[in-house]
């Protein structure tokens, strides 16, 4: 296994645990096998042994994943071990960060590039409040700071044929790929009144992305725009229910004018419930598999 660069040359360990370890990732279960490894204290090691075995998986899962503890905190609650860690067992026991991938949200022929992203910042029963590593570190950079970055390719492919119609969904910062391809289309003038987006978001108050760019477009042709508050009114409106209440227009745009099908966010639950509208529109999963093989339906989603 080759060397990775960053360790072709001698680095302080400090500048390692500042710039390259992920100190808040989630530990696994050989980080506890690590901890016990030179553990002198009788209950830590019986604890951390614990969380090795499958018996105490459900155990493990409930300290680490459920509350998102990360691997400093578990250090802070097992001081013992801590004490007991060698310089070789901390590169075993600190993972590398790794980068993070963002949609590109402009258009391929602007000069500048945009990316749309969602700071995360929540509470669990945690004390200290759970914050997204690379969206707080962007948010905090300071205009005109130099970043690296490098570009990998999308799985969409989007039909050459500009005349070929387009359902995008994307709740959330799924909006963003359909925000770069809408801007190609906005400036090449292509595909007036044959573009559809489904975009849902909480409240059109608190975080209704890019809400001038997308009412501009629609009001110049380019797309026909649904949305979907969940958080405005009692009950929770999503994109799966702007699906088949655009039912209508959306039929003979699949059916007559073999539109192709585009969904973009969160991996979750999204795609699913997508998947199932879109099936209850057209009346058949097989018609919608079919639309799969073709490239007609497709879907790229994260976590």
């Amino acid at each position: 296994m080759p060397v990775p660069i960053y360790f072709q040359k001698p680095i302080r360990l400090g500048l390692v645990a500042k710039y390259l370890w992920d100190l808040n990732a989630i530990p696994r279960q050989r980080a506890f096998e690590l901890l016990a490894l030179n553990c002198k204290d009788e209950l830590e090691q019986e604890k951390l042994i614990e969380f090795t075995t499958p018996e105490g998986l459900e155990d493990m899962y409930n300290y680490t994943s459920r509350p998102r503890r990360t691997i400093l905190e578990v250090l802070h609650d097992f001081p013992h071990a801590t004490s007991a860690l060698t310089i070789p067992v901390l590169f075993e026991l600190f993972s590398i960060i790794q980068p993070r991938l963002f949609s590109i949200a402009s258009s391929r022929k602007s000069n500048k590039l945009e990316i749309l992203v969602a700071v995360v910042e929540y509470k669990l029963k945690l004390s200290e409040p759970r914050r997204g590593l690379c969206s707080n570190w962007l948010k905090d950079l300071q205009v005109g700071t130099t970043i690296s970055a490098s570009f990998r390719k999308g799985t969409m492919k989007i039909p050459r044929q500009a005349n070929v119609p387009l359902i995008m969904v994307g709740p959330g910062t799924g909006l963003a790929p359909f925000r770069s391809i809408l801007m190609d289309r906005w400036m090449e003038n292509d595909g007036k009144d044959r573009n559809v987006l489904i975009f849902g978001c909480r409240s059109q108050f608190k975080d209704f992305h890019c809400k001038a760019d997308l009412q501009k477009m629609e009001d110049e042709g380019i797309v026909k725009c649904y949305y979907a508050f969940s958080r405005d009114q009692d009950h929770k409106v999503y994109v799966q229910h702007k699906i088949e209440e655009a039912e209508s227009e959306l039929k003979p745009l699949i059916f007559d004018e073999h539109a192709t099908i585009l969904v973009a966010g969160n991996s979750k639950d999204m795609p699913q419930s997508v998947k199932e509208a879109f099936t209850r529109v057209v009346g058949s999963a097989d018609y919608i598999e079919k639309m799969i093989k073709e490239g007609r339906y497709q879907e790229e989603t994260w976590s």
